[in-house]
C-alpha cells in the first residue's frame, strides 16, 4: 500500500523505493543519531535539503554516488559505510579487527547489490564483500581513497571517464587512485561477487 509523504514534491504519495534504500536511510538516521545531529544540521553539513534527506532517511529516495561522498564526509565515515551492512560477529583488539561470517552471504532476490562490511583498520584498511547484477554503469563518482577490488566470482566491467572499460573475470583484480572516477556494471546475468578493500582518506 502507498503511504502519503508530506515531504513529497507537491505532496504526493510515495513508497519507500526499496529494501536497499529502506536500509540505507536507516543507517543514516542511525549515525545521524549517534552524533547529536538534526536532520537540519546534517543536511546543512552536506549541502542537501532536509526534506530530501528525509525522504533518505526514510528509504523514498536514492542517493547519487556524489550525494553519498559528501553525506559520508558530514558523518565522518567511509562512503562503502552507508552502502555496506555491519558484520554480526566482529572481534576488534589492539590493531586488530577479526570479523566471522556466520553464515554465506547472498545477495536478497529484491536487491540488485548487496554489500556487507568485513574487517577494517580505524583510519585505514577498509574492506567490503559486494555481489550485485546491475547491467548499467552507474553514476561515474570518485572517493578520497585508493581502491583495490578482486572478482571472486562472475564478471564485472569497470569503467572510466575517458572510455576505457577493463573487463574482469574470476582471480584478475584492479586498483583505482583516489580521485578517479569510475563506474561498474556485471558483465552477465550471473552477476559478480567481487572484494573491495579501500586505504585510509588521502587529504588534499
Amino acid at each position: 500500500m502507498t503511504a502519503h509523504d508530506p515531504d513529497a514534491p507537491g505532496g504526493r504519495s510515495t513508497a519507500p523505493l526499496d529494501e536497499e534504500a529502506v536500509v540505507m536511510g536507516a543507517r543514516i538516521r542511525s549515525l545521524r543519531a549517534e552524533r547529536g545531529l538534526t536532520l537540519v544540521q546534517l543536511a546543512a553539513l552536506a549541502g542537501m535539503s532536509q526534506p530530501f534527506l528525509s525522504l533518505v532517511e526514510r528509504g523514498h529516495a536514492r542517493l547519487s554516488l556524489a550525494s553519498m561522498a559528501k553525506l559520508s564526509a558530514a558523518l565522518g565515515v567511509r562512503s562503502g559505510s552507508l552502502l555496506a551492512e555491519p558484520p554480526a560477529d566482529r572481534r576488534t583488539g589492539e590493531g586488530v579487527d577479526v570479523v566471522h561470517a556466520r553464515s554465506e552471504r547472498r545477495r536478497p532476490p529484491s536487491l540488485d547489490r548487496a554489500v556487507w562490511q568485513l574487517a577494517q583498520l580505524p583510519g585505514g584498511l577498509f574492506g567490503t564483500e559486494m555481489v550485485g547484477t546491475e547491467r548499467e554503469f552507474s553514476e561515474f563518482a570518485e572517493h578520497a581513497e585508493d581502491e583495490f577490488l578482486y572478482v571472486l566470482d562472475g564478471g564485472l566491467e569497470v569503467g572510466l571517464t575517458d572510455g576505457t572499460v577493463h573487463a574482469l573475470r574470476p582471480g584478475d583484480s584492479l586498483a583505482i587512485a583516489a580521485g578517479a572516477a569510475h563506474g561498474w556494471r556485471a558483465i552477465g546475468a550471473e552477476g559478480y561477487r567481487v572484494i573491495t578493500v579501500t586505504s585510509g582518506i588521502h587529504s588534499h
